[in-house]
Parts: structure tokens; sequence; C-alpha cells
């Protein structure tokens, strides 16, 4: 059976060969090579072994890392090589592999990959379609194509932003199992990127591929996959948050410099700085997403809000201590014929007991001493603030 399987498949060959040598034009030689060619199943169907697809990537650009929908996008080249046996032509061209025009692609059997966590995705077609295939003489086949590709990243947000993520990209088969198609990364630089690619908030530290056919749920597909490492910049979040809460928060400090009487004043500043706290937050937290856990900036931002608002309770506090009253009690006596003596008695008078309310005259003292307490205090606290803040969220 060995045997004569063999003669049948070199009569094919010398009548595949036959028909080739004939051929004029590329396309005639193509349409040759593919005469009883069925692209409808694996190149190594009637071998009843698993195709292998050699896979890699090249990162044209990485457009955007949104921590709101919790996705990426990227640009790339996806590059399957793989052997066909059904369609080689050795000695018959001049040149080591045959490129096929990307009408000609679709005669012939391309793997069925699909990125199992895209959400979207394009081919792009200006101003050609940007695919090719090369055919080599020994049955090997290139297919490189050009994608642009949203897909899911979920993101633990706990030290935004001096946050690090990983976005994984997924790739599959979709309808062939693993017995009939089997995806591995390229031996030689399966994953390369663009020297020039830059990202505006983020650093991609890394890039790592791996094979995840036993990590996903669907165990009889082939799966690979490649991870993207990426550190967040914070030169963007201390100049537009960090910087302006920390002048806000020190500005709320200057009440304590202010006279005791000058309640317009110290009552404007306190009231403007809690005021503008709120919208510092609002704005900072508007561009995330509502998850349910506290972030590092959610930390800070209530923090400051915390610091301006007790300056304002100090305030309210110091007042209070310099209008405070306390009750005095005056003794008087009362004459037989109804007249008031103060504080004398004898046996025609009888002594009472006046209360009279009066400022307390240690209060302006209680009051500026709290002012001087809180000019070292909130200051002592704040650094102390940053100081625990910073070592538990960026070391």
């Amino acid at each position: 059976m060995e045997l004569h399987g063999a003669i049948c498949c070199l009569l094919y060959l010398m009548s595949m060969s036959s028909s080739l040598v004939q051929a004029q034009t590329r396309t005639e030689f193509v349409k040759a090579m593919l005469m009883d060619y069925d692209n409808k199943v694996t190149p190594t169907f009637d071998l009843g072994t698993a195709t292998k697809v050699d896979v890699a990537l090249f990162i044209n650009s990485i457009d955007s890392i949104s921590e709101t929908t919790m996705d990426f996008s990227l640009n790339a080249f996806i590059v399957q090589e793989w052997t066909d046996p059904r369609i080689q032509f050795h000695g018959l061209i001049d040149a080591p592999y045959l490129e096929l025009d990307s009408k000609l692609i679709d005669d012939v059997w391309v793997p069925d990959l699909y990125f199992s966590n895209e959400k979207t995705a394009a081919f792009h077609t200006v101003t050609v379609p940007n695919k090719m295939l090369h055919l080599y003489s020994n049955g090997k086949v290139v297919y490189r194509l050009r994608v642009s590709i949203t897909a899911t990243c979920p993101m633990q947000l706990q030290k935004y932003p001096m946050d690090s993520q990983m976005c994984s990209l997924y790739i599959q088969s979709f309808a062939y199992s693993e017995k009939s198609l089997q995806f591995s990364w390229r031996p030689s630089d399966p994953v390369k990127t663009n020297r020039m690619l830059q990202l505006p908030q983020f650093d991609l530290r890394g890039v790592v591929s791996r094979n995840c056919s036993e990590d996903r749920d669907q165990a009889n597909f082939t799966c690979i996959a490649v991870d993207f490492y990426l550190q967040r910049n914070i030169g963007f979040y201390m100049i537009q948050i960090y910087v302006p809460s920390m002048l806000i928060v020190l500005l709320s400090w200057v009440s304590f410099w202010l006279n005791v009487d000058a309640v317009p004043a110290r009552i404007s500043l306190g009231i403007l700085t809690v005021l503008t706290m709120t919208t510092q937050k609002s704005m900072a937290v508007s561009s995330l997403p509502k998850v349910s856990y506290i972030k590092a900036i959610d930390v800070w931002m209530a923090a400051c809000l915390c610091f301006v608002f007790v300056v304002l309770l100090e305030f309210a506090l110091v007042n209070v201590l310099d209008r405070r009253q306390i009750k005095r009690t005056s003794l008087y006596s009362v004459s037989a014929n109804g007249e008031e003596t103060d504080q004398l008695k004898n046996e025609n008078s009888v002594m009472n007991a006046r209360d009279k309310w009066i400022t307390d005259p240690l209060g302006r003292q209680k009051a500026t001493k709290v002012d001087q307490i809180s000019r070292l205090f909130f200051p002592f606290a704040f650094i102390l603030f940053v100081i625990l803040y910073w070592m538990c969220y960026v070391l």
C-alpha cells in the first residue's frame, strides 16, 4: 500500500509538472498548479496529522490604552508560515518563491486565525488590500497581512496613576481543533516592535510571547498569546493633579497667619479652597471607570480635601474661643428702704447674687494659641502623609 501510494503521488507530481512547464504567464502557472488543489481542507488532512503554523507579529503602533473601556488598540503585521506539500514546484521557476496577487490568495488554504479577546478589528485596503502570500518551491507558504485591533485589557487600578498593567492578545483557531491545526510562535523574533513606537501615557517595559492552550477555556483549540507590560508615566498627573492639589492645601494654611478678627477673609479663603479641591477631585476621577475599590488617586484627593476642610473647622474653633463668654456672679445688697448697695451687709440689708455674661478675657489668647499650634501641626501632618503615601504606592 505504501509503495502504491508513493507511485500515485509521483505520477501526480509528474502530471502537475508537465502542466506547469506549459504555462506561459504567472497567472496560468498558478492556475495550473492549483488545478487539483482543494483549499477547503488543511494541507495535512490526508496525512491525518495537524498542520503546524508558525506565527510572528510586528507591532507597528499601539494607538491607545483606555482605562474607561479597559481595552487597547494596536496596528500590527501578522506573519504566518506553514508547509503545504500539495503546491511544491521544485525547479520549475527561476525565483526561490512565487509572489501571489491579493486576488489569487483566496485560491490557497490559509489558517483561520482570530483574536479571541478582540472587540473590533479591521483589514487595511488602501490603496490595495494589505496582504501578501509567497509560495516557495518546497511547499513553504508565507502569509502576511496588516490589521488594526482593539482588544480587551482588564486592568487593576488600585495604584492608579502609579500603576503598571499587562495587556494580552490571544490568538486561536476558530474552527480547527488541535488535531487539525496548531499555532506556535516563530522560533526567532516572534514579536517585534517598531523602534519609533511611543505611547503618550505608558512606557512599554517588555513583550513576552507564550503558549496559552492550557490556560484558556477552549482546551481543544490551539492558543498562543503575547503579553505587553506597560508602566504608566506619572509626569502628566504630577503637573495636572498632584502639584495643584498640594498648592491648594498650602494656600489654605494662610488662614493661620491672618488676624483672628479677619472673619470675612478667613471664611472666604476656607470656602474657596474646599470648593477648589472638590472640583479638582471631580476632574481627576472623571476619566476613570466607576470601580468599587479605592484607587491611589482617591486616597490623595480625599486626604487633600480633608486637610482644607479641617482648616475651615479650625477657624470655626478659633472664632468660638475668641467670642466665648463666661458667666460672672456679682453680689449686691438691698437696704430696708429699697436702695441697692453693692457688697454691703448690715442688719437692715439683704445680700443678693446677680449673674452677668462677659467676654472671656483669656479667649483671645486661647484662639491665638490654637493658630500658633496649627502653623506647625498641619504642615507636619501633611508632610508625614505625603511620605507615607509615596512609600505605600511608589516603592
